[in-house]
């Protein structure tokens, strides 16, 4: 039982991160985006243009839900699919023309916002903070997996 314990205030203590997080960068990000489609957006902004398998990659998420977040997002016209013109098969996906200055700059506002919070850490104290993410996500995917052997 103390497992189960120790388990449901990890979960606890992840909700309560996002939720700090969540309400210190609402002033940046007044877009009514979920988060999937914020991470999608950001990742535009900062880096360009993308396929969709290479945003997938990117985001941790198959191509099929990256696809449907897209989906939403275009018809927020937020978003916009591009064929390639050498390649007609290619489609890349990029923020439009209307919302590509507001995104970039709140994007940029909140990466140098987080990156000001992560500069009063420590080196050790940083390094702590992904060593125990990285191996948070070694024991959820092995477990993940686990379940998937099972079936």
């Amino acid at each position: 039982m103390e497992d189960v314990n120790r388990g449901i205030e990890v979960i606890k203590l992840l909700k309560q991160i996002m939720g700090l997080i969540k309400n210190a960068y609402k002033p940046y990000g007044e877009m009514n985006l979920t988060g999937p489609q914020a991470m999608l957006v950001g990742i535009i902004a900062h880096y360009g243009e993308m396929k969709i398998s290479d945003l997938s990659e990117k985001m941790g998420l198959s191509n099929s839900t990256v696809s449907g977040i897209v989906d939403r997002l275009e018809k927020q016209g937020i978003v916009e699919r591009v064929r390639s013109k050498d390649d007609r098969r290619v489609v890349r996906v990029n923020v439009t023309t209307e919302h590509k200055a507001c995104i970039k700059s709140k994007f940029e506002a909140i990466e140098y916002k987080f990156a000001e919070v992560m500069n009063e850490a420590t080196d050790e104290e940083v390094n702590k903070i992904f060593e125990g993410l990285e191996i948070l996500k070694r024991l959820v995917e092995k477990n993940n997996k686990n379940l998937v052997d099972k079936e």
